[in-house]
């Protein structure tokens, strides 16, 4: 039949306004995306090094050996 009558018409082109919006979404969920990988790799180094950065924290009175040996002191 479609021979007959013609064939099907073809698709009309896509609206500009819509393609540049689905661009501009795409951009926008990338972008949240690198910001949720940076966020959680920002996580894990602080549990690695956060806890010696404490140790070593300058408001210790003696960083460098650790917790005092004498109780009340």
């Amino acid at each position: 039949m479609g021979s007959l009558f013609g064939g099907r018409p073809s698709a009309p082109a896509p609206d500009p306004k819509v393609t540049e919006a689905q661009e501009r979404q795409e951009e926008r969920l990338d972008a949240q995306e690198e910001q949720k990988m940076r966020q959680i790799e920002a996580q894990r180094r602080a549990r690695r090094v956060g806890g010696q950065r404490l140790l070593l924290s300058s408001e210790r009175e003696t960083p460098s050996t650790g917790i005092k040996k004498t109780l009340g002191s």
